[in-house]
Parts: structure tokens; C-alpha cells; sequence
């Protein structure tokens, strides 16, 4: 049981690793694409809600919060949070049923474990086409949006932004095996205490790492 919980926070973790690099995607020469690209490379703060699916299955609501200097929330339903300090070289995990808590070392090793994952994404920041502007517009929480989409190696992907080019949703389509859909908000103050890799109290330490 405790090892399928641990390959369960590899995945969500691996997941927050996802939304992160996905700010890098490459640039392309429309002018207002552009604008939303900056938005997403130069932010003091990032938080999504991810909606998604795998195999037509729905599977549970991420909540993804970053900052500029690079740390990261992942809260994976009400099961388990991920918080990753590059600054600090540390990660902490909470498994919220058990209230047990995990402190690792951010070591070479755990990095190449989250890399593994990043297949996809590698393919989107090698792409080399023009995003294509998407006919119409998009309501998203009352802000009327205009979209952009690119495929690369089996990945539809689409992006929404408002007139000033904030972005405020993203969509990943795997070809019918997973998708993705991601609601954006850029900037929102996000308390400190969030990206705390101390065990909350109440929480339980566990010793050692998982195997």
C-alpha cells in the first residue's frame, strides 16, 4: 500500500514538473502569441487547476501554484500535496488521510525520475511551425479569450489568452489517451507559507525515503 502511494506521488509530482516547463515553449512570430508567451516566462506567480482525463476516465483535480524563484505546489484532490524548493534542495510530500509527512533531499537522482515523464513536452519545445490562431472566441470565467493551437508528435495543444494577453487556459490532447485541460491565472498574491517544506503540525514524519 505505502508503495503505491509513493508511485502515486511520482506521478503527481512528475505532473507538477509538466505545468512548470511548460512555460518554455518556444516563441512564435505572431505578435500577440508572443505577448502571451512573455506572460507565461516572466511572472511572479502561476497557478492552475487541472481538469483530466485518461482513456475517457476522469481522474483527480490538480491544483498546480508556482512562484518566480521556482516553487512549487502540487495538490493532487484532497490525497496528496507535493512541494518542491529548488532554492531549498528539498521536497516534501503529505498523504492528508494517514497525516503522514515526507521531507527528501531534491538530489540528481529524484530530478531524472520527474525528467522521465517529460517525453511530451521535450517535443513541444523542439517545435519549430507557427502557432495557429483559432477561429472565434472563448468565454472563460466572464473574460472573452482568443486561442492559438500547434500539434507536434501526436499532441494537440491550445491556449487561451484575454485581450491583454494573459493566458487563462490550456488544453493537452493526447490523441484520445489522456487530455488536459488547465484554467490560468498569472500573478495572484500566493502566501508564502504554501511553498513550506516543513511538516505542517499534526503531520507525522516518516523516516527514510521511498524504494
Amino acid at each position: 500500500c505505502a508503495r503505491r502511494q509513493w508511485i502515486g506521488w511520482m506521478t503527481a509530482a512528475a505532473s507538477a514538473c509538466l505545468v512548470v516547463a511548460l512555460v518554455m515553449l518556444p516563441a512564435s512570430n505572431g505578435v500577440a502569441f508572443a505577448v502571451v508567451q512573455k506572460h507565461l516566462s516572466d511572472f511572479n506567480t502561476l497557478s492552475l487547476t487541472i481538469e483530466q482525463q485518461s482513456q475517457g476516465i476522469a481522474l483527480p483535480t490538480i491544483h498546480v501554484r508556482m512562484n518566480r524563484q521556482g516553487d512549487v505546489r502540487t495538490d493532487v484532490g484532497d490525497a496528496t500535496s507535493i512541494v518542491v524548493s529548488p532554492r531549498q534542495r528539498r521536497m516534501l510530500t503529505l498523504l492528508h488521510g494517514p497525516r503522514q509527512a515526507m521531507v527528501m533531499p531534491l538530489d540528481a537522482a529524484a530530478n531524472r525520475k520527474l525528467d522521465d515523464n517529460l517525453g511530451w513536452l521535450d517535443a513541444i519545445r523542439r517545435f519549430q511551425g507557427q502557432a495557429r490562431p483559432l477561429p472565434g472566441h472563448r468565454i472563460i470565467a466572464g473574460i472573452r479569450t482568443s486561442g492559438w493551437a500547434l500539434d507536434t508528435e501526436g499532441l494537440h495543444i491550445e491556449l487561451w489568452a484575454d485581450a491583454e494577453g494573459l493566458p487563462r487556459a490550456i488544453e493537452l490532447n493526447g490523441g484520445g489517451l489522456y487530455s488536459q485541460h488547465m484554467q490560468v491565472t498569472v500573478d495572484r498574491p500566493i502566501d508564502a507559507s504554501v511553498f513550506s517544506v516543513l511538516p505542517p503540525a499534526g503531520y507525522t514524519e516518516m523516516p527514510g525515503s521511498p524504494h
